[in-house]
Formats: structure tokens, sequence, C-alpha cells
């Protein structure tokens, strides 16, 4: 079992400390915005990406573009302290937003662990420190409580964005199956979204579908025992499934009452 987090785990970050207010920060992820609005920095937040839509509060903000396609000269002009990422960012884009006095700050995890530790991260970066270990022992005591209840036996379970091609979910996705009591079938897909075979769907044979919403029909053969069970559900809102953020812990309990039929 996890321990709760205390106050000395974050010492082990050596990330330098500013004070509320004193920084700019630009967000071109989704993820990385509910987890500052949850840090309470909202007054910080310069710009946000177009698909920033979480609070509420976060689309009225200024947008700056994607990151696949992000408003550079935008950028430029607001002057950001801090631009965070959710993946890597091209080699001389990141050399001269550094020769300008821009952090370049990733916040992409791979699991549910690697979210806790960069909500902490981030705490320390932006002196949030009590609202970090907050956050991330809520995460940790709520999947504590699921984990008790979870059954020897869990449910096979296979997570699809795309049916045609058949692509399934992000390493992180597949953590948070896990998390939540099921036992994720496309274990070997490592990156962000990866094809996954109709021959590998039939071998082994989920229990459960979650479609997250990227389709028409599902596509899925009849053979398959999540279909002849009809246990194929659509109706889990994508967001908070594919963000790692503060709302994920919502997904494990959601999926977890779904896994085991909770009311």
């Amino acid at each position: 079992m996890i321990k709760r987090i205390t106050f000395t785990v974050l010492l082990l970050f050596s990330s330098a400390v500013c004070s509320a207010g004193e920084h700019r920060i630009i967000s071109l992820a989704p993820n990385a915005t509910e987890i500052l609005f949850a840090l309470g920095l909202e007054d910080s937040i310069v710009a946000v990406d177009r698909y920033s839509n979480y609070p509420e509060e976060a689309r009225r903000l200024e947008e700056v573009g994607t990151f696949v396609n992000p408003d550079i000269e935008k950028i430029i002009l607001i002057r950001p302290d801090y631009l965070l990422v959710g993946a890597s960012i091209d080699h001389d884009m990141a050399g001269y937003l550094k020769a300008i006095g821009v952090e370049v700050i990733k916040v992409s995890p791979k699991s549910v662990d690697g979210l806790c530790e960069d909500i902490l991260m981030l705490g320390n970066i932006f002196n949030k420190v009590d609202q970090a270990v907050g956050i991330v022992n809520d995460i940790k005591d709520r999947v504590s409580k699921i984990s008790r209840h979870t059954e020897k036996s869990r449910p096979k379970v296979f997570v699809q964005l795309f049916n045609d091609p058949l692509i399934t979910g992000s390493a992180f996705i597949g953590d948070v199956v896990e998390q939540a009591g099921g036992e994720n079938i496309a274990w070997d897909v490592k990156s962000d979204a990866g094809l996954f075979s109709y021959e590998a769907l039939i071998d082994r044979d989920p229990d459960i579908i979650i479609e997250v919403g990227f389709m028409g029909s599902s596509g899925i053969l009849e053979s398959v025992n999540a279909m002849k069970k009809v246990r194929v559900y659509n109706d889990l809102d994508p967001d908070i499934l594919l963000r790692p953020g503060p709302r994920t812990i919502d997904a494990i309990e959601e999926l977890n009452r779904v896994f085991y039929d909770k009311d």
C-alpha cells in the first residue's frame, strides 16, 4: 500500500521555488491546465491551448493555438515565465524559448504514481506545496479504498479510441484501468495511443470494452466476450479518462463501478 505523502517527500524535488503571483504561466496541455487550477494558480495562468475547457474559467482565458500548432508569435508577445506542455517540443523551439527566459515544463505522466509526482513537482515550483500534498493524498486515499474492494478475478478490459484502424489508449490509461481493478489487455502498447490488431483483440477476448467516443459504430466482432455479454460502455466522459490530472481519480472510481456492476 502506498503511504500518504508528507512534506518531507517534497525535499526530493530540486526545482526552484517562486512566490505566487510572481510568474506568468501558459499551458499548452489541458491536463496541465486542470492541475494548475486545482493548485489555485488561476491568477498566474495568462493563456491556454484551444482544448483547455475545464474548469469553466479556463474557457475565458486567451488561447494560443494547440500543442501541435501553437501560435509562437502570440506566446512570445504574452511573455510567459513558464510554458507547460504535454509532450516534448521541437529542439530549436525549446532552445529559443529558453534563450528568451521561458522555462518549458513537460507534464506527461505514464502512470497514476507519475501523475502524483508531477502534481508535487508543480506544487513545489509554484509554491503551492499544501495544495499539491492535499490533492495527491486524496488521490492515493481513494485509490487505496478501491484496491481493498477489488476482486482477485479481475475483468479483462480493452479501451478503444478508434475502430478504423483499431487504436487503444496509452500506458497511462492502462494504469488507470489497473488501478480501477481491471486487467488491461493492451498492456504491451506503450505509446500515447497505439495500433491494436483485431486478431489480438479476439485472442485476448476482453470481458469489457470502454469506447471513448471518437468513432461511429464500434466495429468489434460479435465473437468477443464483451459483445456477447453486452458489456460495451461508451458513456464515460473522455476528458476524465484521457487527461492525466486531478479528475483521474473520478475516472478510476467510475471504471471500478463499471467493472464490478456497482450502483
